[in-house]
């Protein structure tokens, strides 16, 4: 896969209730990017993400992943080097333990278990969660629910990461343990979130939606520092870019 390049030209996405979703976005994410995808709500990221690993098919348009075009007959190649959490975690975890959970992907693939199981024991690892290995996910926690999704990505060892909402339900440790984690990561990041902050600790480039299009593309410094643009796509300033309203007073 050519240097797992992302790459949209002119999607367009509407729901079945007649709903545009996405209305001509194009742009193109080069391999090693770190990028965010932000808006209010309705403004068509999780769409995107979707359509990205091809669980939505758009209505017209072409998305390609390096080399291969994301329709049907490549899925299979394609979903081996893209890994994705959903924004309920819930529509991730189905097996009847957390163990079995993160190893689905490895397994789906025909690896040994011997080595499905160190891929099942780094991940979890990794995210905080080996305590919770033989634990039925329906009992765990909002956010243990969220780290072991995530743990269930990692364990396929993906080339790309697309993450809709991965910050949601974490408690503060956990919160930045995913940073670390996201920033230990060198190869392709795409997310789409909300949480501001974790936009500027990960990301270098911004795209900011609204509506199903395009409103802003770029540095997220210069994006996360344009009040005037944030407020009209319905954002504020990450708290480490706003001035304290005490010290503002003295």
């Amino acid at each position: 896969m050519s240097q797992h390049k992302v790459i949209l030209k002119n999607i367009f996405y509407t729901y079945p209730d007649g709903k545009k979703a996405i209305n001509g976005i194009s742009f193109e994410i080069n391999h090693g990017e770190s990028v965010a995808i932000v808006g209010s709500n309705g403004a068509g990221k999780s769409t995107l993400l979707l359509s990205m690993v091809g669980i939505l098919s758009p209505d017209s348009g072409d998305i390609r992943i390096g080399d291969l075009a994301v329709i049907k007959k490549n899925f299979s190649t394609i979903r081996q080097k893209i890994g994705f959490t959903f924004q309920n975690a819930d529509d991730q975890l189905f097996n009847a333990t957390v163990y079995d959970d993160v190893a689905f992907g490895p397994r789906s693939y025909k690896l040994s278990e011997i080595e499905v199981k160190k891929r099942v024991e780094r991940a979890l690892e990794i995210v905080g969660a080996s305590h919770l290995m033989e634990r039925p996910p329906y009992k765990l926690s909002g956010g243990e629910k969220r780290s072991v999704s995530i743990a269930s990505v990692l364990s396929m060892e993906p080339d790309i990461l697309l993450m809709d909402e991965p910050s949601s339900a974490l408690d503060p440790k956990s919160r930045r343990r995913l940073i670390n984690l996201l920033k230990d990561f060198t190869h392709t990041k795409i997310i789409a979130t909300h949480d501001l902050d974790l936009v500027l600790d990960v990301c270098e480039r911004t795209i900011v939606l609204g509506n199903g299009q395009i409103l802003a593309d770029g540095s997220t410094q210069k994006i996360l520092n344009d009040g005037e643009l944030l407020d009209r796509c319905g954002l504020e300033k990450p708290f480490a870019l706003q001035s304290c309203p005490i010290c503002s007073k003295r």
